[in-house]
């Protein structure tokens, strides 16, 4: 039965895949179930392939303990001020992507083109996800700013 899912669940992904087109204005709830199917597979990947052999001996769904009470203070605090620095950074990335609209310097799908195919040696890992992640998130914002309320002039 999982064996069978897991096959239907690779073709449906396949079709899908080749449906969605880099332009493509999907709504928000649609990129969070394709989010959400993602982290549920890639849960159940990482899942068999460190637990194939193993007996279940935990809670998947539980963390394990904090190392003492004061780390989970510790950490709780630092990831409140890692928030507020990528919170920031974020803002001053949309800002650029805004003012470059604005400008005519280039249009929206073009910023799309450079995240996405733009030279891999200019980012650090984890920062081109996070450019396509802010794109996704005000991309329907930048249709004011063009010709006809459309992503390329």
């Amino acid at each position: 039965m999982a064996k069978h899912d897991a096959m239907e669940i690779a073709s449906d992904a396949k079709d899908v895949s080749e449906m969605i087109t880099d332009d493509m204005d999907l709504p928000e709830w649609l990129e969070a179930k394709i989010t959400k199917s993602a982290d549920y597979m890639n849960s159940v990947k990482d899942y068999l392939t460190h637990n194939i052999n193993d007996e279940v001996t935990e809670d998947l769904d539980t963390p394990s303990k904090y190392s003492n009470p004061e780390a989970k203070l510790h950490i709780d605090a630092d990831i409140k001020k890692m928030s507020k620095h990528l919170g920031k950074a974020s803002q001053q990335v949309i800002k650029i992507m805004m003012d470059g609209v604005k400008g005519g310097r280039y249009d929206a799908l073009d910023i799309q083109r450079g995240i996405e195919f733009g030279p891999m040696n200019r980012t650090h890992e984890g920062e081109r996800p996070f450019m396509k992640m802010l794109w996704r998130k005000v991309r329907k914002g930048f249709r004011r700013y063009m010709p006809k309320g459309k992503l390329r002039t």
